[in-house]
């Protein structure tokens, strides 16, 4: 795994050590892989059991993949699951894509003796990479869901992992236990919660996934405290981020897969070329600027949805040269497109932002380059729930 994960991009010496020692068969003994294709329902899910002789190959194999492993069913407890078949329902944990979980800690630096704060901890996987990189003793873990906390404490003490663990609001932090020198979020916010900024200690640094209603563009914040309290930070597009925080719904084109392939809609050509995945800089905009997209990347040719207005457009090659806007709806949406495209040119082009955090918590992003500068406010930071409660386990 770590091999494949190196093949795409290199692995900070620390992070790539932490990843060898993973022990995965201990952290995630069991797996769920699905039966039927995504978007049908209901979902039916096969519960492997790495203990199983007929299952130990397969949950090897999806373990060792470096894709997502879904570990919990509508909220279930761990220690309480059955191999077999369950239909309908929920996932409602799984681990992050390995290769985020190595950029996020590359990108964080965690060194030795440093103090960690891991926000839904989920399965455990980070923390213990943490635990590895910062130390047994120097992790805080903190999720919503009790019967995940709990398995994930008994399976890393076998390790000789000691970590602190919270049940509670993820917005909250774990403030009895701060500061911490760095902090990462294992869910997408809107805006980077202002509890977050308060536990981070001076000369500290702390990742999250910015997100909106459409899981098409996420956004990656990198917020660092100077040596005397100054928060800094900045916000660039990137091509995967965490799934949103509890209670977050995000869009979802399936809806409208069939209509698209059989309603043609109005036709118009454009000169502007459907941008590249990789312009994550114009895609980040676009979610802000023009937001209530979402994209259906597995359409053929670029497919934009408006799910809450009914709205879609397909960008084709047209048949003599240039490209064809394919249109259905009320909502313009090409015409949008196009105008964030031409705001982000004159802006020239910028694949990050500055994000200004001010005292009272409001945050803007500016791109801070060219004569006309893209510039948009975040949601306002979701304010932390009642733990449930919010307690340490030991």
């Amino acid at each position: 795994m770590v091999t494949r994960l190196e093949a795409d991009q290199p692995l900070a010496p620390v992070v790539r050590e932490a990843l060898l020692a993973l022990r995965l068969d201990v952290l995630v003994p069991r797996a769920y892989v699905r039966q039927v294709p995504d978007g049908v329902e209901p979902g039916v899910w096969k519960l492997l059991d790495g203990a199983h002789p007929e299952d130990r190959e397969e949950w090897i194999t999806v373990l060792y993949s470096g894709d997502s492993v879904r570990v919990q069913h509508d909220g279930e407890r761990l220690d309480g699951q059955r191999r077999g078949v369950v239909t309908g329902g929920r996932i409602t944990s799984l681990s992050s894509v390995m290769s985020m979980t190595a950029a996020f800690l590359g990108e964080l630096q965690p060194q030795r003796g440093q103090s960690f704060l891991d926000l839904g901890s989920g399965p455990g996987v980070t923390g213990a990479a943490a635990c590895l990189i910062c130390g047994p003793e120097r992790v805080t873990l903190v999720d919503r869901d009790p019967h995940l906390v709990e398995a994930v404490l008994e399976r890393l003490a076998p390790l000789g992992f000691r970590p602190r663990a919270v049940i509670g609001d993820g917005y909250a932090g774990a403030p009895a236990f701060g500061p911490y020198d760095r902090v990462l979020s294992g869910f997408a916010v809107e805006a980077v919660p202002p509890h977050w900024l308060d536990q981070l200690a001076n000369g500290g640094r702390l990742l999250t996934t910015i997100t909106t209603r459409s899981p098409s563009w996420p956004g990656r914040a990198v917020v660092e405290k100077t040596a005397r309290g100054r928060v800094e930070a900045t916000l660039r597009g990137v091509r995967s981020g965490h799934r949103p925080a509890h209670g977050l719904e995000w869009l979802t084109a399936l809806a409208h897969r069939e209509r698209i392939a059989a309603e043609p809609g109005s036709r118009r050509s454009t000169s502007l070329a459907p941008p590249d995945k990789s312009a994550y800089g114009l895609w980040l905009a676009l979610d802000h600027l023009a937001p209530g997209l979402v994209r259906d990347y597995q359409a053929e040719h670029l497919t934009l949805v408006a799910p809450d207005e009914d709205s879609w457009v397909v960008v084709r090659p047209a048949a003599g040269g240039g490209w064809m806007a394919n249109s259905v709806g009320e909502r313009p949406v090409w015409a949008e497109v196009e105008e964030v495209h031409a705001r982000w040119v004159a802006a020239g082009e910028p694949t990050s932002y500055r994000l200004e955090i001010a005292a009272d918590g409001t945050q803007h992003v500016t791109s801070a380059t060219g004569p006309a500068p893209l510039e948009w406010a975040l949601s306002a930071p979701a304010a932390p729930g009642i733990p449930a409660p919010a307690q340490e386990r030991p």
